[in-house]
């Protein structure tokens, strides 16, 4: 018997801060948005930028296509106010029967082939400029997509109904799906009166009830025995989870859900007099001034960061002069047992502020919160970093997934130094692998010897064996040879961006200068033309050397594209591309014009 195929509408007002945004983007520290998930395979999901929205923030694509888009007018001529109820996205969850899905999801060029029908299938329903998400979330029970879209009409009008306004469009919606996923076994659902669902997201929707969901009931318990200090957070975090319970229940069931609701209401009002008798007394009447420099004194701001670590907010990085680095995509911060330096921000502070920063807490918040830390083993965290470094160098990894480059992070880097999502696509693959109880990613081109050279946001990684890697026409006469890969991305990107639909030249990318000697190696038969061009510094200068010494024909180039150490000289072949595109600022680079040889 074949599996069902799962088509399901989610209507949503006036963007706000809410939970959908963060579960389907799987923003980090909102995990609560997203609880059911595996958090291990979490970088296994695949978020595909459709189009430049999809590189905004959440609400801030939606708004985007409003703003856009939105041309209703009056008879008047003036643009029409928007109503306060419209609908102003709409979230189509695609899935199939469990079984049927996680048996698709085994085989990786089947799962592609899926992703690809499903993503032609929504933008023929709703038109590619409309939508403002495509996520495939494989990290839950049931793979499934969330496509968002904003119902703009072709005449510009706001209006879900051009969709969803009738059950017979919603039928007829759910049977060109179904049609659309025949070949994968998956079949159109029953119809029934269970609004526009399927057997199978019925289902899952319906265990998500309440007498079913322990959690909530038991959070609510807790709450009832919470101190007034720390009802206030916990009233939040239980208001969030009731939220995203919301999100994945049929309307039924949302009723029952929504009066946990006022029950914690009047929890509150029944604490009100004792809340607004405690927290108009002195600070001091809770915590004294010796109190807060003892909390000051015991709590290692190091620790707190290490802690901040083992939690996944913020990466370590390094240890030098008796100062710890730390990072994340944005930031970089230096800690020390007394105090810390966010060099972003251009400030820093004892544990107190450092709480309230990286926690979002307000002053009395941080103190109940730094009364209950337990603080953090270093030298366990120490050990575990050695050893997982020592697991790199020995080659101890897995490889997780191989995908086409899809993930916002990795697309926005190379897109912001000058290299579109068509030529990452084409040249490139976004390689997922597992150190420990750890996963990463990055963008990588396979070596000669079956090893990976990873480029990531956070850095460049080796594993298996260093070798050189290959692309373009393998039967040119003609080879081009770059030190890394983004400078090889960049030079195939100045010939597409100057009208060539093929790479014409046999490129080679080292890898670091110091695989020149494996070039040799691999080439050392060769007869054609070579052409050179590594990084502008003491290295490129190394490496190039030793490749002319066994090639006296090899010609070096970095000069007529202008690279080169000292003012005016761009470093490597990626500067002269975002030099060109305006992305860095133009300087005097000697005889390059703005020429692909």
């Amino acid at each position: 018997m074949a599996g069902q195929a799962v088509l399901h509408y989610q209507k949503n007002g006036k963007v706000s801060g809410g939970s959908l945004g963060p579960h389907i983007d799987r923003t980090e520290g909102m995990e609560y948005s997203y609880r059911h998930a595996d958090l291990s395979k979490k970088y296994d999901n695949i978020f595909i930028q459709v189009n430049e929205l999809c590189r905004s923030p959440y609400n801030d694509a939606i708004a985007k296509r409003i703003e856009q888009g939105y041309k209703h007018k009056n008879k008047a001529g003036e643009l029409k106010a928007i109503r306060k109820d419209a609908v102003h996205s709409i979230n189509v969850m695609l899935s199939g029967s469990s079984e049927e899905m996680n048996e698709l999801a085994k085989d990786k060029l089947k799962l592609q082939k899926w992703i690809d029908k499903n993503l032609e299938f929504c933008i023929r329903e709703y038109g590619r400029e409309n939508i403002t998400r495509f996520a495939v979330h494989l990290d839950e029970k049931t793979p499934h997509i969330h496509c968002v879209f904003v119902p703009i009409t072709p005449d510009g009008r706001l209006n879900a109904g051009n969709w969803m306004k009738t059950g017979k469009q919603l039928e007829e919606v759910q049977t060109r799906y179904a049609e659309s996923m025949k070949e994968f076994g998956l079949e159109r659902g029953v119809k029934s009166d269970r609004e526009h669902q399927t057997t199978a997201d019925y289902r899952r929707q319906q265990s998500y009830k309440l007498n079913d969901n322990k959690e909530i009931l038991n959070d609510l318990e807790n709450l009832k025995q919470t101190d007034v200090f720390n009802f206030k957070s916990k009233k939040e975090a239980l208001l969030a989870k009731i939220e995203v319970l919301i999100l994945n229940t049929d309307e039924s069931t949302k009723k029952t859900i929504e009066g946990l609701k006022s029950q914690i209401l009047t929890l509150e009002k029944a604490l009100s007099s004792t809340l607004r008798t405690q927290t108009n007394l002195p600070k001091s009447t809770f915590i004294t001034p010796e109190q807060i420099d003892h909390l000051c004194k015991s709590v290692s701001v190091k620790d707190y960061f290490f802690n901040l670590m083992e939690r996944g907010k913020i990466d370590f990085e390094k240890k030098a002069a008796g100062e710890f680095y730390f990072k994340t995509v944005t930031q970089k911060i230096a800690a020390n047992d007394k105090g810390f330096y966010d060099f972003k921000a251009n400030q820093g502070g004892q544990i107190i502020k450092a709480v309230m920063q990286f926690e979002g807490m307000k002053w009395k918040d941080a103190l109940d919160f730094l009364q209950n830390f337990s603080g953090t083993n270093y030298e366990h965290i120490s050990k575990k970093i050695a050893e997982e470094k020592g697991d790199l160098e020995k080659n101890k990894y897995n490889l997780t997934a191989i995908l086409r480059p899809n993930n916002p992070k990795l697309l926005d880097y190379y897109f912001n130094r000058g290299i579109d999502v068509e030529t990452l696509k084409k040249y490139t693959t976004q390689l997922h692998y597992q150190v420990g109880n750890n996963h990463y990613f990055g963008i990588s081109l396979k070596n000669k010897t079956n090893g990976w050279d990873v480029r990531s946001t956070e850095g460049k990684i080796k594993l298996g064996t260093s070798d050189i890697s290959e692309a373009g026409n393998p039967n040119s006469d003609k080879i081009v040879v770059f030190e890394g890969l983004t400078d090889m991305l960049s030079f195939i990107q100045k010939g597409r961006d100057e009208g060539l639909k093929e790479e014409p030249n046999r490129l080679i990318c080292l890898n670091g200068a110091g695989n020149a000697g494996k070039f040799v190696e691999h080439f050392q038969d060769f007869k054609g033309r070579i052409i050179l061009c590594l990084d502008g510094d003491t290295e490129g200068n190394k490496a190039t050397a030793k490749i002319q010494e066994y090639f006296p024909q090899a010609e070096d180039w970095r000069e007529y594209y202008g690279i080169f150490e000292g003012r005016g000289g761009a470093h490597d072949f990626n500067e002269v591309l975002m030099k060109e595109k305006g992305l860095i600022q133009e300087q005097n680079r000697g005889q390059n014009k703005g020429y692909r040889m």
